[in-house]
């Protein structure tokens, strides 16, 4: 990661947690435009789960405990996370999230996905990296760079998080609705020629989302 991009994403943390929430905002617009003109990326794999959360425009969100990292044990059962990323060329993300590129990469935009963020009441924020630990600091503080703080051998995967806090809550996963991805990048390596890949070219023709077929590196 280039010091300008680790340092904007520590600044937009610092608005954040100070309540400065449009300096926070500005600067996640100004750090994903630089990145990618505006996109985030989700890698998926390719199967019939996946293909109906994008026919009812939902996302899926995971209970925080079963993601690796620390903080406070309460606080992370009652929160669920979505996480993605501003990278879309990462043959490792490729290759660890999308079922070694047999799966695909939903493309959203940002805006869309910011008043995605805004109707559920979620946080919206790229992840620090950064290999102290920070569940000692207690409060919102502790409680935010628990959620959104990974270590720095992570730090390839440039990522962003949503963030569900939820403390009546005791399910395993949450389904929330409201936001397609624009595009489908469909790995070299999947299979078009199977139910589920039909499907997920209908729902796109349907819903307009645009289908781009990754092609197979020859090296």
């Amino acid at each position: 990661m280039e010091d300008w991009e680790f340092f904007l994403r520590k600044a937009i943390f610092s608005d954040f947690l100070r309540d400065k929430h449009r300096d926070a905002q500005e600067k996640m617009s100004e750090l994903i435009i630089r990145k990618n003109g505006g996109k985030l990326y989700r890698y998926r794999p390719l199967d019939d789960a996946e293909v109906e959360l994008i026919r009812n425009g939902n996302i899926y969100f995971c209970r925080a405990v079963r993601f690796e990292g620390a903080g406070d044990v309460v606080m992370r059962f009652r929160s669920y996370l979505s996480c993605f990323t501003d990278d879309l060329k990462s043959e490792a993300m490729w290759y660890k999230y999308a079922d070694q590129s047999a799966g695909m990469c939903l493309e959203y935009n940002f805006e869309d996905m910011q008043k995605f963020a805004e109707k559920n009441n979620l946080v919206l924020l790229p992840v620090i990296y950064d290999d102290e630990e920070h569940e000692e600091l207690g409060g919102t503080v502790g409680n935010v760079l628990s959620m959104m703080t990974k270590s720095t051998d992570t730090a390839g995967e440039f990522e962003w998080r949503l963030w569900k806090y939820d403390k009546t809550s005791s399910d395993i996963g949450k389904i929330l609705s409201g936001v397609s991805p624009r595009k489908v990048h469909v790995g070299e390596m999947a299979s078009l020629d199977t139910g589920t890949s039909r499907e997920l070219s209908k729902i796109c023709d349907e819903k307009n989302i645009e289908i781009i077929i990754k092609e197979r590196s020859l090296f």
